[in-house]
């Protein structure tokens, strides 16, 4: 007990103790803030590459008259591997689309709509909400006295030209000899992407586009089969894409051997492996460079308790008198080092869990007061700063903090421990 009572007096004593309270509250804040910041914005632009992208993509290379038998590819490639949500098939062709007098270059995208609503990521996009359970068919669809056949357009479109479900778009593209064509669709509906590029486009009957691109191909055929997984992130998402390789490389070998080695299968983070990397290199880079701040505690407690015990010399030879064991000063010490971690820390998180509840105020704040825009949402992509803080970042400080605070203190208390008794009551 006298222990936690001299550690107490100690640091009454001494306002130092405080600013080292301070100084590991603000690391705290520092840390969970910018890491919580990072981290937000890490999942922002993660969540903008899976959409745009499936979660495994299967092309079979420079085959122009695409894949014969989709749906059965699908289904084999569906068995790859239990964490397999669905397959889907797909058909892409440049176009520019007509809105009225408008015009703009986009997309027409040719999906099996039921397939597509059960196992992608079209039912999560559509504008309004309930359009999914009305949505039945591509359908043809009576306008002006024609026959057209029905689409869904992306958000971006609607914006630009005010567009409204029940209108007409023309989209103008060429097959695969080179020849322009064209098509009238009925809009039923609307698709709100995370990106602009996605949203920039239009979902039309697979079946019809295979036909449109490709008058003398095969009605069913598609370009590019659509991996969806349960867990999109899961950490053998490589394994899996291997499965579905090998998959394909059998069903290719069988169909059609000589075009094997066309056969391309890419993660979605492959697809856009630079931004990938860069993304998660940032965000290791930074984590690194804030462990390394860390240190600077450990620094400051080595100076602070080396500086209490060269003042409290005869203190601890009045100790050792008086019947106190070496281990004993040197829990005297070290605890006092757990107390200003401790105080420190939960200090430290009640203000990071503050600061990063209202970051968004204070960016506020400071573009209004100082006209500076610190994240402008043209150039970061979200209108507001995201944050995410995860416990194992909570984890990793609390333990280094502590860490830090006993290796900087646990020197200045071996040496405190191992001092004459005699000699330190001759302290002068």
């Amino acid at each position: 007990m006298y222990i936690l009572s001299v550690a107490l007096r100690y640091m009454r004593s001494r306002s130092i103790t405080w600013v080292a309270m301070l100084l590991i509250a603000a690391n705290v804040v520092l840390y969970l803030l910018i890491i919580s910041v990072l981290e937000g914005f890490k999942e922002h632009y993660m969540n903008k590459l899976q959409s745009i992208h499936a979660h495994i993509t299967v092309d079979v290379g420079c085959l122009s008259w695409g894949i014969q038998k989709p749906e059965e590819w699908a289904d084999a490639v569906a068995k790859a591997d239990p964490g397999i949500k669905g397959v889907t098939v797909g058909l892409e062709s440049p176009a520019m689309a007509l809105f009225d007098s408008a015009r703009t270059v986009g997309t027409l995208r040719g999906i099996d709509l039921e397939r597509e609503l059960r196992t992608g990521r079209l039912g999560e996009m559509l504008y309004p909400r309930n359009l999914a359970a009305e949505l039945h068919e591509f359908g043809m669809h009576e306008q002006g006295g024609m026959r057209i056949p029905g689409c869904i357009v992306g958000g971006a479109w609607r914006r630009s030209y005010g567009l409204k479900a029940g209108d007409r778009v023309t989209f103008l593209f060429s097959n695969d000899d080179g020849d322009p064509r064209s098509r009238a669709f009925h809009i039923l509906g609307f698709f709100e992407g995370k990106n602009q590029y996605l949203e920039t486009a239009a979902y039309v009957d697979r079946r019809l586009l295979a036909r449109l691109v490709n008058p003398e191909g095969t009605e069913g055929a598609a370009k590019t089969l659509y991996v969806w997984l349960h867990a999109p992130s899961r950490p053998d998402l490589a394994g899996v894409a291997g499965k579905v390789r090998a998959t394909m490389l059998g069903i290719l070998k069988a169909e059609v051997p000589r075009h094997a080695s066309l056969l391309s299968v890419e993660t979605w983070q492959q697809k856009d492996n630079s931004f990938y990397h860069a993304i998660t290199s940032e965000n290791r880079m930074m984590r690194i460079i804030m462990f390394m701040s860390l240190a600077l505690i450990g620094f400051i407690m080595f100076l602070i308790f080396g500086r209490l015990v060269a003042e409290k010399v005869r203190d601890i030879g009045a100790l050792r008198a008086l019947g106190a064991t070496p281990a004993g000063i040197r829990w005297c010490f070290l605890a006092q080092a757990v107390l200003i971690s401790t105080v420190g820390l939960i200090v430290g998180l009640a203000g990071a869990y503050f600061a990063i509840r209202n970051v968004n105020c204070a960016v506020n704040w400071i573009a209004e007061v100082f006209r500076i825009d610190l994240f402008p949402g043209e150039s970061f992509g979200p209108d507001r700063v995201p944050t995410r803080t995860l416990p194992f970042d909570v984890l990793i400080i609390v333990g280094l903090s502590i860490a830090c605070s006993w290796l900087g203190a646990f020197i200045p208390a071996w040496r405190a421990s191992r001092m004459n008794p005699v000699e330190c009551l001759r302290h002068e």
